[in-house]
């Protein structure tokens, strides 16, 4: 079975909602593996200021910065609210993804989406122009009601199946046989780990990107040498 990886971000377990969505997945062939972080006392700290409980943000990026933004997960998955004045889901996860677009990390590549209790006190927090733009900006996959976050999710990593992303299957690929040494067919390649190859074509840089069109050029004349070869 095929594996779907799944991190969720929230200040309450979800465990019901998490088996169904195991049990959903499974019966369409694959095989769920999430991660939870669970913003509890351990990412907690008091205000100076009010002496109130407060989220720690700066503790809860340097733990996603240590532990989760190099990891490959399918869909990344936050509640707005977290019960807390100072930190919701949507600044936590416009942080994640600026950060991880801006420095070319792995978790970039995940579906981002928040879901809600309250769908409908949410919405009313993005009522201004200047906060729907910011909405818009971030380009969220989804915002789910989350007593249907099995159903939904289910709906959201089955709907990846559908598309084709050959960079990623090509980093993926090249990963899988990390070990391997280039030796031909692209000069600036040679002796370097396929690990290596794969690592300058996800943060695309120049011969990663070059390394592609090089690829796709030569399959190409591959292909064409060879229905020349059956016509014969």
């Amino acid at each position: 079975m095929s594996i779907k990886r799944l991190l969720y971000i929230d200040d309450n377990k979800l465990d019901s909602q998490i088996d169904n969505l195991r049990k959903k997945l499974k019966r369409l062939g694959f095989n769920l593996d999430e991660t939870f972080l669970h913003l509890n006392d351990d990412f907690k700290t008091k205000d100076q200021k009010t002496g109130h409980t407060i989220l720690d943000k700066p503790k809860i990026q340097a733990y996603i910065t240590e532990n989760l933004v190099n990891e490959n997960y399918d869909i990344v998955a936050s509640d707005y609210d977290f019960k807390d004045a100072n930190l919701d889901g949507f600044e936590l996860l416009k942080w994640i993804k600026n950060e991880c677009t801006s420095k070319k990390h792995r978790l970039r590549r995940a579906r981002f989406c928040l879901y809600s209790a309250e769908q409908d006190k949410v919405a009313k927090s993005f009522s201004t122009p200047e906060q729907v733009k910011k909405l818009i900006k971030l380009k969220i996959d989804d915002f789910i009601d989350r007593t249907r976050i099995p159903d939904e999710l289910t709906q959201l990593f089955t709907a990846q199946q559908k598309s084709y992303y050959f960079k990623e299957h090509l980093v993926n690929y090249l990963e899988k046989h990390g070990n391997e040494k280039f030796k031909s067919v692209y000069p600036k390649f040679k002796g370097k780990a396929l690990s290596e190859i794969a690592n300058e074509i996800d943060k695309d840089l120049p011969n990663g990107i070059e390394f592609q069109r090089c690829l796709l050029e030569l399959t190409l004349a591959h292909l064409i040498d060879l229905n020349n070869l059956e016509a014969e």
